[in-house]
């Protein structure tokens, strides 16, 4: 099909952009340039200043540079082996001579380089024989004025460049781009508020577009243009409204009216074996005023290993249990669940509250779902089993999701549903804090609420790196713990043994410990792949102290609370992530007794000494953010986060920090964006966001 003559829309496939066609229009759906739009926003990864020319005689070994030359010589060169063919050319200019050569190379380059043609190269400096080589340059001939070259899409200015795909070069990428923009720029509309581009002296939409693929200054690295920045603020500023009107509109809903008296809580607290913290007190407040209200609180509690939430959440299902209606605590692992439930006797039996265990193994399933049903169990803690469609509730109130990020979004909506009448308010939990970026994006529309200090009396964990040839020492530790007749876990990735990676396993290093390392020791196995059964009789005997030294996979990471197991060894730790160590290491260090957590691994590691040299949660998901990314620290819940396609939550805080701002400022005044000269931005949040938006009140 023929281009559009007239020029075609924004939401056109980019094959209607001329030159393009439908073979290179799949090439570029691959990159994700579907529409012309997608071509107009399509980042660079990063910029080269092509602007200035370098003479041959000042070319520095390792720095890149822009040469303009003729061709001297050129010959297509047999490579050792005979299989490969590369091709070499010489180029001058008025100062020297330049060697450029390829390897895999066609035979055509030998006619591209005809001898006297004036080439535009760059690329970087080698110094390896009598004269300076460029490799595998970028290169274009030249077009000449005046004895001079003329400034192209590659050459003579500060150029863009993209990711590409097989089938894609950067001239055929700059090429499409180009065009687009000169026949689709003038369509992008300008949607932000003129009082916020004012205050923030941000440029127009059109500006800042093409700052994008034209910039007039080289960005520092890593770094958008200057005006493109502001693609980046437009980016955050549609989120952090289309969150913010999520978050209002939860008045929309009505939620029971759950009221704490000083009385319910001072009798809650009497029954703990222990003084709660400043941190566990504040959020009770926060979490027992949201409740009152008639509308749904969605609160996130988070706070670092250790630090108690679960008390808090007790406190809420008590509210909630006092105050006539349910509470469901879901926890994502039967160990866990049943963890609860051994709180639940020492924390809710003495006030008189009922509670069971909702699981899929749990005993007489069916009369617990039937008492449920009939409104005789006020606390219902279980795993998934709790949203199964069997199980109904008579006046569900509360609900807290333990460990959040394990379960779906939609398996938390469907228990939140279980109450048809009002909607039940959420409290969700996670033991992984969030850096503030993410919270600001992926949880913009919940209430935070972050328990930092640890329990009176709780020790530092001595934590500790082991290189392999120090692995006796580590043995001699394990052989120190068991003789103060304490326990030990012990940490492999692997459950089986791979033949790609060289990896210990933790099947095979069970035997091993077992057999030949500590053959007089109970030695236990747990992973991940054996029946539920099967991992609570493990975890039932080293509770009881009949197994000395577990060998596990990661299947630990929570919910595991044996105060007498008080050294944690990690065998391969560079493959897991900073928070998912701090993760397991929170597993021991649980009672009087000190704590020790020690990583065994091959080679230095920057990521395993930031581990080493704190303990402080937060600051460790603050530099497992830098590290990993968002996606990949998040988990799950990116797949219900929105995508962007230039904003960067660790690069780019700063203009997330003023988009919040702009975002309340704005529906201060016009809380719906009902103000005719707002439609433009409504309609921009209602596209871009939507569909995401929409799962986001369940975390």
């Amino acid at each position: 099909m023929k281009p559009i003559e007239t020029g075609p829309g924004l939401t056109s496939s980019i094959k209607y952009v001329k030159g393009v066609g439908p073979k290179l229009g799949a090439l570029l759906s691959k990159k994700g340039i579907s529409t012309i739009e997608d071509a107009l926003f399509f980042a660079p990864r990063e910029y080269q200043d092509r602007s200035r020319l370098s003479k041959i005689k000042d070319l520095v070994h390792g720095q890149p540079a822009t040469v303009f030359a003729r061709v001297v010589s050129c010959r297509m060169l047999r490579l050792r082996g005979g299989r490969r063919s590369g091709f070499e050319a010489v180029v001058k200019d008025e100062t020297g001579l330049l060697n450029l050569f390829w390897f895999n190379a066609y035979p055509s380059l030998k006619e591209e380089f005809a001898i006297g043609a004036a080439f535009l190269i760059f690329g970087n400096v080698e110094f390896q024989g009598p004269l300076p080589r460029i490799t595998h340059p970028e290169y274009e001939k030249a077009n000449e004025l005046d004895g001079k070259p003329v400034p192209s899409m590659s050459f003579g200015r500060i150029v863009p460049i993209y990711s590409e795909t097989e089938g894609l070069t950067q001239k055929v990428i700059r090429r499409v781009v180009g065009t687009a923009l000169k026949g689709s720029l003038s369509q992008l509309d300008d949607f932000l508020p003129e009082a916020t581009r004012t205050r923030l002296g941000l440029p127009s939409l059109r500006d800042s577009v093409v700052d994008l693929h034209y910039p007039t200054k080289t960005p520092l690295e890593g770094f958008l243009p200057e005006k493109a920045s502001r693609l980046v603020f437009e980016e955050f500023f549609a989120l952090e409204l289309g969150l913010t009107l999520k978050k209002n509109g939860k008045a929309m809903y009505k939620s029971p009216s759950l009221k704490a008296t000083d009385a319910m809580l001072n009798e809650f607290y009497s029954v703990l074996p222990f003084k709660l913290t400043s941190g566990q007190l504040e959020a009770i407040r926060q979490i027992s005023a949201d409740m009152a209200k008639g509308e749904p609180m969605t609160r996130m509690l988070q706070g670092d290993v250790g630090c108690g939430k679960t008390i808090v959440a007790f406190a809420a299902a008590l509210i909630a249990a006092k105050n006539g209606y349910q509470a469901a605590i879901m926890a994502p692992t039967e160990i866990l669940a049943e963890q609860h439930i051994k709180n639940a006797k020492s924390f809710l039996a003495p006030l008189g509250v009922t509670f069971a265990l909702l699981s899929s193994s749990a005993q007489e399933k069916a009369k617990t779902i039937e008492r449920v049903a009939a409104g005789k169990i006020e606390v219902v803690i279980g795993t998934h089993a709790l949203f199964q469609q069997d199980v109904s509730f008579s006046k569900l109130g509360m609900v807290v999701v333990d460990e959040q990020h394990r379960f779906g979004v939609s398996q938390r909506n469907e228990l939140l549903r279980k109450n048809q009448a009002l909607v039940p308010h959420l409290l969700m939990m996670t033991a992984t804090p969030i850096p503030r970026s993410l919270a600001l994006t992926s949880y913009g529309d919940l209430d935070i609420t972050s328990i930092r200090e640890k329990p009176a009396g709780r020790k530092p964990i001595e934590t500790k790196l082991f290189y392999e040839t120090a692995r006796q020492k580590l043995y001699e530790a394990i052989a120190a713990t068991l003789g103060r007749e304490e326990q030990v876990y012990v940490i492999y990735p692997l459950i089986e043994a791979s033949e790609k990676l060289d990896l210990k396993s933790a099947t095979e290093m069970y035997e091993q410990f077992r057999d030949q390392l500590f053959p007089g020791a109970k030695v236990g196995l747990l992973h991940g792949k054996m029946a539920s059964e099967e991992k609570d009789a493990i975890l039932n005997r080293f509770r009881r102290h009949e197994i000395q030294i577990l060998i596990s996979t990661t299947v630990i990471e929570v919910g595991i609370d044996v105060a007498n197991a008080t050294l944690m060894c990690i065998e391969h730790p560079e493959r897991l992530g900073l928070s998912q160590l701090h993760q397991l290491r929170g597993r021991v260090g649980r009672g009087e007794k000190l704590g020790r957590c020690y990583l065994i691994t091959k080679a230095r590691n920057p990521r395993l000494t930031i581990f080493t040299t704190t303990e402080d949660g937060f600051q460790i998901a603050e530099e497992d953010l830098k590290i990993r990314g968002p996606g990949e620290l998040m988990g799950t819940r990116q797949s219900g986060m929105p995508g962007f396609r230039l904003a960067d939550i660790r690069r780019d805080e700063k203009w997330l920090i003023h988009a919040k701002d702009e975002a309340e400022r704005l529906l201060e005044t016009d809380p719906e964006l009902r103000l005719p000269e707002n439609n433009g931005i409504r309609h921009l949040v209602e596209n871009r966001w939507k569909a995401k938006l929409e799962n986001l009140r369940s975390g």
